[in-house]
């Protein structure tokens, strides 16, 4: 991590803290911030090619890094209609959290890190393989896990979401500073595409356009528009004092 520190370049200041961020040709990018104290928040990324349209709501709280507040936000269908809630992660938060505005129109490029995955050749094989479950899964089907708790338990909102989707095109990457290879795919589920990684060694064999996936995976991702003019930074010095 220290060498890709050392890589990094500059993306803007805010008060007492600064944005770095590390990215290379493969797409892995990672975001750092920093103060004089040294590194605060480190945060893994991709250069996502997807779009989802999304109507902001508010920040809420992550309770080990305030750099982490994941936004909520409505997915948006092509004439503006709900399709589910969802809780993201922004890799730039230090410089774009005072630029989201309760309500605004959103255009999201959001990456889905794999923390299990499960494949399937194609559709059918994936209905027959739930054909004895009781709960059946579309193909094409998000739930935004991060905001739901376990009954009589308080649980903040995480940038989470159980997917299950078909993959339009798939690739392996590889990381040119550590060596390390990677699967990038964009995958269609409920409500757009998003750009999936994973690891290797958690697939049997690389994705193929087809296939169906399904999984818990973290979510991150930025803003591409919709983002208002940056104000003042008094405010979000207070936002992220020391």
């Amino acid at each position: 991590m220290s060498l890709l520190l050392e890589r990094s370049e500059s993306a803007g200041k805010w008060g007492a803290h600064e944005l770095r961020v590390w990215s290379d040709a493969s797409g892995a990018s990672v975001s750092f911030v920093v103060s004089e104290d040294g590194v605060e928040c480190a945060t893994p990324g991709f250069r996502a090619r997807s779009r989802l349209q999304a109507r902001a709501a508010r920040f809420a709280s992550d309770p080990d890094c305030r750099f982490c507040d994941p936004l909520l936000v409505e997915i948006l269908d092509a004439k503006g209609e709900p399709f589910y809630p969802l809780a993201t992660q922004l890799d730039d938060l230090l410089l774009t959290r005072e630029r989201v505005s309760e309500g605004a129109l959103l255009e999201l490029g959001l990456c889905a890190f794999a923390r299990g995955i499960e494949v399937w050749t194609d559709e059918a094989a994936f209905l027959t393989a739930q054909a004895d479950e009781e709960v059946r899964f579309a193909a094409e089907s998000l739930i935004p896990s991060g905001l739901f708790s376990p009954e009589g338990e308080e649980h903040p909102e995480a940038a989470e979401a159980f997917l299950t989707g078909r993959v339009l095109e798939a690739g392996l990457r590889e990381n040119l500073v550590t060596g390390e290879t990677f699967q990038h795919a964009i995958v269609r589920t409920l409500g757009g595409n998003y750009d999936v990684l994973a690891s290797p060694r958690e697939l049997g064999s690389p994705l193929e356009p087809g296939n169906i996936i399904q999984g818990e995976f973290w979510l991150v991702g930025r803003v591409t528009s919709g983002l208002t003019e940056a104000s003042r930074p008094g405010m979000q010095q207070r936002l992220f004092r020391a």
